[in-house]
């Protein structure tokens, strides 16, 4: 089981490379994505990787799903792993998601109020999904708000644009601990259950909440029922879930699924990838002792605080490096690669600060509330 929560992860580091690659993407090369369908590009380059299944390098929203599912995986693992201690895990887990969210994505609102108050960043040159998120102008009032009531209720995130998640992530972990209770009582009443809270998930907010709740549902069915994986299946499993994260509604690699699917070819792809992704490496032993490396566990380690801060950083550090390529007449494409890269290692570099000091902060004060309320 060790190798399993360790390649998992890995599994959520390599995700969270994918979300900083997907905003690159949109930040310099939004024809990558193309989802307005008047974008177009005088990048070879660019036109040719769109139309080829490459798309999961920079998949953010297969990267996403692959949270949710390894989120319902792993709580799932922590609260039934030693089944005499299930009421104690799972009260201890209640009291102390929220404020294990709340601190660090709350931390980052503030961060990025102060900084984009002080630096002016000139933006001018880049795409115009970073430079709105350069230019942004709100309050102190707005950023704690959003840190600490907008994005895990309503899912505002006008801020830190990232936090739209966190709705999901402390919804979905809610339900997770209904539903194990649930399975703890009576199966049949957890299957019941299972599809009951997808339907009023649908009808409540829709079809992306009710995918991203499910995502956590389909976490705990991998844990209490796959199956190991023989390890060609496995890998081609993972391959299927690779293609699917890479679909792009307008990419001539998908037009077979476009024809099937039609405008929810995007959507639909994107949430299959997240649980074929996970449950092909977590039920293959090869596959998970492959990703049971100490740098991608570390990078899993991290990835919280990455996805937090990395358009900070893309503004800090990318945007002024790609001004200062284009000064020094680099081509457009050599600016934004070369510094989308620099930026990425001071992302991570940063993250590992934040890390330390916030995310860990985080995990001791919520350990602390948890055990003076149920003391």
């Amino acid at each position: 089981m060790t190798a399993k929560i360790n390649a998992a992860e890995s599994i959520r580091g390599l995700a969270c490379l994918a979300v900083v690659f997907s905003h690159l993407a949109m930040s310099f090369f939004p024809f990558l994505h193309h989802f307005d369908p008047t974008e177009t590009t005088d990048l070879n380059w660019v036109y040719q990787v769109h139309h080829l299944p490459l798309g999961f390098l920079y998949s953010g929203d297969a990267a996403v799903f692959v949270f949710f599912v390894l989120s319902g995986y792993v709580l799932s693992y922590a609260i039934l792993k030693k089944p005499e201690q299930f009421q104690s895990r799972l009260k201890n887990m209640m009291v102390k998601r929220y404020p294990r969210l709340m601190i660090p994505a709350l931390t980052s609102c503030l961060i990025i109020w102060a900084t984009l108050s002080i630096i002016d960043i000139d933006s001018r040159h880049v795409g115009l999904w970073l430079q709105a998120f350069a230019q942004q102008d709100f309050s102190f009032k707005t950023a704690l708000y959003e840190g600490t009531i907008g994005a895990f209720l309503f899912s505002d995130s006008n801020i830190n644009w990232v936090l739209w998640t966190m709705t999901i992530e402390l919804m979905g972990s809610f339900v997770l601990f209904f539903l194990l209770v649930l399975y703890q009582w009576k199966h049949g009443v957890f299957w019941l259950g299972s599809v009951l809270v997808l339907v009023l998930a649908y009808m409540w907010r829709g079809q992306g909440f009710c995918m991203g709740i499910a995502s956590f549902v389909i976490g705990i069915y991998i844990y209490l029922y796959a199956k190991q994986l023989s390890a060609w299946f496995a890998v081609l499993l993972l391959i299927l879930g690779l293609y699917l994260a890479g679909a792009h509604n307008t990419s001539q690699a998908y037009s077979w699924l476009y024809a099937l699917w039609g405008e929810h070819t995007y959507d639909f792809s994107n949430f299959l990838a997240g649980p074929i992704i996970v449950y092909s490496v977590l039920m293959s032993p090869l596959l998970s002792k492959g990703l049971d490396r100490p740098i991608l566990v570390w990078l899993g380690k991290l990835s919280f605080s990455i996805y937090l801060i990395h358009l900070l950083m893309l503004t800090l550090v990318c945007i002024p490096l790609f001004n200062l390529f284009l000064k020094w007449h680099w081509s457009y494409s050599q600016s934004a690669i070369f510094s989308g890269v620099l930026a990425i290692s001071a992302t991570i570099s940063v993250a590992d600060i934040y890390s330390r000091y916030v995310d860990q902060f985080a995990i001791n004060i919520s350990q602390k509330i948890a055990i003076k309320i149920l003391k």
